[in-house]
């Protein structure tokens, strides 16, 4: 078992780096590595030779690590989660605002075009066939119909 050679993304579960930088080390001859085909790999003798040299307080101990590293991704997740939420939140208070300051927008318009209508100087009169008239401005646009009868 000590002498297993580890792929750079297992390496990278059980020691504090990442498998990019892994294999950059790998490439540069800092960190004690084979390459077979195209991909490295090591062993935990020399990740621990390396953490050594680089950081001499720090043990690395193969089987703590990964939970050490997991309790860190559940943080990052639970954080990642509220700031999911409070982004989908945020959106939808920003949506409805929109929606209900569009509505009342558009009654207030609504109000001013009929507190801005005016009643032409000209009205004409035009009489149907039933003996009613029909009520036009400006003699094209119809504004409305007049009933002589009254019910």
């Amino acid at each position: 078992m000590k002498n297993k050679y580890l792929s750079m993304a297992e390496a990278s579960k059980i020691c504090p780096y990442e498998q990019e930088y892994l294999s950059l080390l790998a490439r540069r001859g800092e960190l004690q590595a084979e390459k077979k085909g195209r991909n490295w790999y090591t062993t935990i003798e020399w990740l621990n030779e390396y953490i050594e040299k680089k950081k001499p307080n720090v043990d690395l101990i193969a089987e703590s690590l990964p939970q050490e590293k997991e309790k860190i991704n559940k943080k990052e997740k639970s954080l990642f989660r509220i700031i999911w939420i409070w982004l989908a939140i945020t959106t939808a208070i920003i949506v409805v605002v929109f929606f209900v300051f569009q509505k009342f927008s558009n009654r207030i318009n609504a109000i001013e075009k009929q507190s801005n209508q005016f009643v032409p100087e000209e009205i004409v009169k035009v009489p149907d066939e039933q003996g009613n008239f029909d009520v036009y401005s400006k003699g094209t646009i119809k504004i409305g119909k007049e009933n002589l009868k009254q019910e």
